[in-house]
C-alpha cells in the first residue's frame, strides 16, 4: 500500500573480504532484548489468519493495522489483531500494541482527499466502536499515513503545504484525544525520513501540544540498509535539540519485496532495528494475513518465519556486535543475545556469500568449554514450506575466544549459532546439498530477467537474482547438468512461481505442470498456483540419481505430451534422501511465561513435513496446544497424528527428537459422500480430490459427513478452496476469508477463518481438533451468514491411538 520507492537505487555492494568476521562480544550488553523488527502491516488478515501455531512462537511487539470496517482491504481490523496480540506471542506482563491507521477507512489508494471536516466526520463514526473493554491498553492511532506525497506532497518542501498539514494533524489530534482520551497517537508517519520536515513538525507540534506518543516513519528503500542508523541518530538529535522527551519508536513499514521472505535480508533489518532498541513492521506490498511471506498458508511457516522464531527466541540482552562493514546493504551483519539465568547465548547472522567467521568473545564465565552450534535457515521463497534449521557443524573451544567458521554461506539464508557451556558431541553431517540456478542453466524458448536487485527494491526476490520465464512454447525447456557424489535417492525442490494458473490456454485459473525428465525419464510436475508470476514457492518431488553427471529437464512438452499452463523458474535444490527426524534443544525451547517459573515446561514447535504420525524419543507426556489452542495431553510412548506444518507441544524434555511413524489408516470422506442441505451442492472440479467439491448457491447452506471413530480427541483435515476477491483497487490481491461453522455431533466446536488459496482449483489444508464419541458421528459445516469455501475431502485421524 506504499509507492514504489524513489531514492537513487543503491549501488551494488563491493567484494566481502574472503576473511569476513562478524565479532560478537558477550562481555558487552546493550539492553534487553526488544524483538522490535517482528512486527508487519496487514501481515494479520483477521484472528486466526495466520494461526496461532505460527504467531504464538513470535514476539509480537507492533501489528499495523486498519480501523474496524475500514475499506482500504477486506481484512486486517484493529480489533481482530488485538485479539491475536493477547493471545499470542508476548510472555505474561508485556503487551504488543495494534498501530491502526486511520486513513485505511477510505476505499481509495492514494486516499480520496475529501477534505479534512469529511475525514472528521468519518473519524468520529469509526473510532468510538473500537474502544472497547477488549482493546483497551492495545491500541496507537495513526492519524496520516505518508502525508509527505498524499493530500498534502510536502516533500515539495512548500510552507503553505507544510501549514495546510499542521493546521490539519492540530485539529485531527484534538479531536482523536476528544474520541478517545487516553488512546496513544503515532505520527507524522512519512514515506521516508525527512529530517527537515521533522525538525519543523516537532517543533510546531510541541507548540501546539500535540505532540504524539510514537514517533513513526517508513523505511522503504535498500539504502534504508545503509542510512537507517544515521536517521534514527538524527531523529533522537531533534528531540534533544527541541527539548522533547524521548518518544518510542515505530517504524511501521519496512523492507522491500527483494528483503521479504528472505533471511538473509531480514536478518539485516532486524540488527538494525534491534541495535537501535526500535519497533518495527515488516511492509504490505501484496496480499494480508501471510505475515509478510513468513506464513505462506494457515499453519505452514516458510524460512523467514524460521528467522523470527530464531530472533524471538533470543532472551536475556543484547550484545555489542561489530560486523566488517556497518551500514552497507547486502553484507555481513547479525545480532547477539546472552541470557545468564538459562546459561545460553545465541547469534543470527547472514546476509553474504562465501565463507565468514563469528568470533565469539567474552564467555570467560562459563567454565573451560563453551560449544557452538551453526544452523542454516533456508530461503524457500514466499510460499514455499521450510522445516526447522539445518545444523551444519559444532565447534568446542574455549569461552573467551572461540571462532565459528561458517562455509560457503548462501546469502539467501540466516545463519542460527546456539551458544552453551561444557562440551558436547558433533552434530551428524548434513545431508548433501547442491543448488543450480535456472539462469545458468540451458534454456530453450525462454527469457532470463533480472529480478529483486538493490537498484529494484520493488521487484521480488529470486536466488541469483535472476529467473527464466516465458517458457510456453512447445519446445520451451530448462536444462540442468547436475552432479552428485553418489548414486541413489535425492529430494529434488524447483523454485518456481506461476500466477493463478493463467496459461495461453487456460479458461480459469488453475493448477500449472512441466514436463519433468531426469536422465530421459519423463513425467509431469504438478505447480499450485501462486501470487503473482515472482511470488516464488516450491514443489518436492523424489528422484533417483546415478553418481556424477545426471540432466534433469523441466519442459513444456516431452513424449508423455504437453504440460498445461505455464510456470517461471527460479532454481533447483538436491537433497540426499535420509530418514526424516528432526531434534529441537530444550535448552532453546520457548517458555509461555517465563523460564524460571516453577513447574513451567517448555514448548517445542515441532514441524511436520505433512499430515502423518510421528513418534517422540525424550519426554513421555506433553500437552498437545493444538491448531485452535485446544490443550490435548498425549501419551509421547505412542505415536502422535502431528499436521503439516507447526505443532505446538509442551513437555519437560532436555532434547526432544521427532521422526515419522506408522499409524492408523485415516477416515477419508470426499465430497460426494457428504450430505447436502440448503443451498449447497455437488460441482465438477477436475483438480479436486476424486473430481468433485461441495460448493454453495447462498446463504444458510450447510452439508454433514457421518463416521465410525472410537473415542477421545481427533485430528479433523479439511481440504478447501477459496477463490475469492474483493471489489477494489488491489482486486488481484485483496484475497477475502471465508468462514466455516462446525458442529460435531449435535453441540457446535467453533467458527474457523478460511483464507484465500488463489484460485477455486488450488486446495489447502485446514487442521481442527474435534473430540469424538465412539461408534457413529456426524459432523456438520456451513456458514450462516454467506457461501463457506469450497470442500473436496475431509480426514480424520485420532489423536494419540
Amino acid at each position: 500500500m506504499n509507492p514504489v520507492p524513489t531514492d537513487p537505487p543503491a549501488g551494488p555492494p563491493g567484494p566481502v573480504p574472503p576473511a569476513a568476521v562478524l565479532k560478537a562480544d558477550f562481555a558487552a550488553p546493550t539492553g534487553p532484548v526488544l524483538h522490535g523488527a517482528t512486527g508487519s502491516l496487514y501481515g494479520v488478515a483477521e484472528d486466526g489468519v495466520p494461526g496461532d501455531e505460527l504467531l504464538d512462537a513470535l514476539d509480537l511487539t507492533t501489528l499495523a493495522v486498519k480501523p474496524d470496517g475500514g475499506a482500504q482491504h477486506p481484512g486486517g481490523d484493529a480489533s481482530g489483531a488485538v485479539a491475536v496480540l493477547r493471545r499470542n506471542g508476548r510472555p505474561r506482563g508485556r503487551a504488543g500494541v495494534a498501530f491502526v491507521y486511520l486513513q485505511d477507512l477510505f476505499a481509495e489508494w492514494p486516499y480520496e482527499d475529501v477534505g479534512i471536516d469529511v475525514y472528521h466526520e468519518r473519524l468520529c463514526a469509526v473510532v468510538p466502536p473500537m474502544l472497547t473493554e477488549a482493546n483497551e491498553g492495545r491500541l496507537v492511532f495513526v492519524p496520516f499515513n505518508e502525508p509527505d506525497w498524499i493530500w498534502y506532497a510536502l516533500k515539495e518542501n512548500d510552507p503553505a503545504r507544510f501549514d495546510r498539514f499542521m493546521a490539519d494533524w492540530t485539529t485531527t489530534v484534538r479531536l482523536l484525544r476528544r474520541l478517545a482520551p487516553g488512546v496513544p497517537l503515532a505520527g507524522p508517519n512519512e514515506a521516508y525520513f525527512h529530517g527537515e520536515f521533522l525538525r519543523h513538525f516537532l517543533r510546531r507540534a510541541r507548540d501546539t501540544g500535540t505532540l504524539p506518543e510514537w514517533t513513526a516513519w517508513h523505511e522503504l528503500s535498500p539504502k534504508s540498509l545503509a542510512d537507517f542508523r544515521g536517521h534514527h541518530a538524527a531523529y533522537r538529535e531533534l528531540e534533544r535539540e527541541l527539548g522533547i522527551e524521548a518518544r518510542p519508536v515505530n517504524i511501521d513499514e519496512y523492507a522491500n519485496n527483494r528483503d521479504l521472505s528472505v533471511p538473509g535480508q531480514l536478518v539485516q533489518w532486524a540488527a538494525l532495528f534491534e541495535d537501535a532498541k526500535v519497533h518495527a513492521d515488516m511492509a504490505f506490498w501484496t496480499a494480508a494475513g501471510g505475515y509478510s511471506g513468513a506464513a505462506p498458508q494457515t499453519n505452514i511457516p516458510s524460512g523467514a518465519w524460521w528467522l523470527l522464531k530464531a530472533y524471538s527466541g533470543m532472551t536475556g540482552s543484547t550484545v555489542e556486535v561489530t560486523p566488517p562493514r556497518p551500514d552497507t546493504p547486502d553484507t555481513l551483519q547479525g545480532i547477539a543475545s546472552i541470557d545468564p539465568q538459562r546459561r545460553t547465548a545465541q547469534v543470527l547472522a547472514g546476509g553474504c556469500d562465501g565463507d565468514f567467521t563469528v568470533a565469539v568473545r567474552g564467555l570467560d564465565e562459563w567454565g573451560p568449554v563453551v560449544t557452538a552450534t551453526v544452523h542454516r535457515i533456508d530461503w524457500t521463497g514466499y510460499e514455499g514450506a521450510a522445516g526447522p534449521p539445518v545444523a551444519l557443524s559444532r565447534v568446542t573451544g574455549p569461552p573467551g575466544r572461540l571462532d565459528v567458521l561458517v562455509p560457503q554461506a548462501d546469502r539467501m539464508a540466516a545463519y542460527w549459532i546456539t551458544l552453551a557451556p561444557g562440551a558436547a558431541g558433533p552434530v551428524p553431517a548434513a545431508p548433501w546439498r547442491g543448488t543450480w540456478e535456472a539462469e545458468h542453466a540451458r534454456v530453450t524458448s525462454g527469457e532470463v530477467a533480472r529480478q529483486g536487485h538493490p537498484g529494484e527494491g520493488d521487484g521480488f526476490a529470486a536466488s541469483g537474482e535472476h529467473d527464466v520465464s516465458g517458457l510456453n512454447m512447445n519446445d520451451s525447456a530448462v536444462t540442468f547438468t547436475v552432479e552428485v557424489p553418489a548414486e541413489g535417492e535425492y529430494d529434488l525442490a524447483v523454485f518456481y512461481s506461476h500466477m493463478y494458473g493463467r496459461g495461453a490456454e487456460a479458461t480459469e485459473p488453475q493448477p500449472a505442470q512441466q514436463v519433468l525428465a531426469v536422465n530421459g525419464a519423463e513425467r509431469f510436475v504438478e505447480y499450485p498456483s501462486t501470487m503473482n508470476w515472482q511470488h516464488r514457492s516450491v514443489v518436492h518431488v523424489p528422484v533417483r540419481l546415478r553418481e556424477g553427471a545426471n540432466t534433469v529437464e523441466l519442459s513444456k512438452s516431452g513424449a508423455i505430451g504437453t504440460a498445461r499452463g505455464e510456470v517461471a523458474l527460479d532454481k533447483i535444490d538436491l537433497v540426499e534422501r535420509r530418514p526424516v527426524r528432526c531434534s529441537y534443544d530444550g535448552a532453546f525451547a520457548r517458555y509461555e511465561g517465563a523460564a524460571e517459573d516453577p513447574g513451567e515446561d517448555p514448548v517445542f514447535d515441532v514441524y511436520a513435513a505433512e499430515d502423518r504420525y510421528h513418534r517422540f524419543t525424550g519426554a513421555e507426556k506433553g500437552v498437545l496446544l493444538g491448531p485452535q489452542n485446544q490443550c490435548v495431553p498425549v501419551d509421547l510412548t505412542r505415536p502422535v497424528f502431528l499436521h503439516a506444518g507447526i505443532n505446538r507441544l509442551r513437555a519437560a524434555a532436555e532434547r526432544l527428537d521427532v521422526e515419522p511413524a506408522e499409524g492408523p489408516a485415516l477416515v477419508d470422506v470426499d465430497a460426494a459422500e457428504a450430505v447436502r442441505s440448503g443451498g449447497s451442492c455437488l460441482i465438477v472440479n477436475d483438480f479436486a480430490y476424486r473430481g468433485h467439491v461441495i460448493g454453495w448457491n447462498g446463504r444458510g447452506a450447510g452439508a454433514a459427513i457421518a463416521f465410525e471413530a472410537a473415542a477421545g480427541p481427533h485430528a479433523l483435515l479439511v481440504s478447501y478452496a477459496n477463490g475469492e476477491r474483493a471489489e477494489g483497487r488491489q482486486s488481484g490481491t485483496d484475497i477475502v476469508t471465508r468462514h466455516c461453522d462446525l458442529v460435531v455431533n449435535g453441540k457446535p466446536a467453533g467458527r474457523y477463518p478460511m483464507r484465500g488459496t488463489w484460485t477455486w482449483n488450488d486446495f489447502w489444508t485446514y487442521p481442527v481438533i474435534v473430540d469424538l464419541v465412539k461408534g457413529r458421528n456426524t459432523i456438520a459445516f456451513g456458514n450462516e451468514a454467506g457461501p463457506t469455501a469450497e470442500f473436496e475431502r475431509f480426514r480424520i485421524a485420532p489423536l494419540n491411538p
